[in-house]
């Protein structure tokens, strides 16, 4: 692989501040951030960066899933432009990274708390209280 190039152009735009809950709401299409394609996303670009291509690949997300969670994990910080690879490919393609230092999720006594801190130390923590359910004994 050959080395990554910088972006090139106008520098992004600021992105608004993390907020935790964002992980969790569900998307239009009924999705959640959370899912098995976007973990998988999440994992593999915390050990190396890729490809979306390379993604879809390895770990076996569709490469449509893979370019939706992509866009949604760069809109919230999670994942971010490393430059581009051009050997061997008829046009550049993306590389990507990993924003995310420490991911947890955990779930007791009726609460999920999410807990995300970012690389460059930015903190978001939320808790999402599940009502029991009223049919349950």
């Amino acid at each position: 692989m050959a080395a990554p190039s910088q972006p090139s152009g106008p520098t992004p735009p600021d992105r608004p501040p993390l907020v935790a809950e964002d992980l969790l709401l569900y998307e239009k299409d009924g999705q959640s951030l959370l899912d098995d394609h976007a973990l998988r996303i999440l994992i593999a670009l915390h050990q190396e960066v890729l490809t979306a291509q390379d993604i879809a690949q390895r770990y076996r997300v569709p490469i449509a899933a893979c370019y939706r969670r992509m866009r949604r994990l760069v809109s919230l910080g999670l994942v971010s432009e490393a430059g581009y690879v051009t050997e061997g490919r008829r046009r550049p393609a993306r590389l990507y990274k990993s924003e995310v230092f420490r991911f947890t999720v955990a779930y007791g006594n009726g609460e999920m708390t999410l807990r995300l801190t970012l690389r460059n130390g930015i903190e978001a923590a939320t808790v999402v209280r599940i009502a029991a359910d009223a049919g349950a004994m």
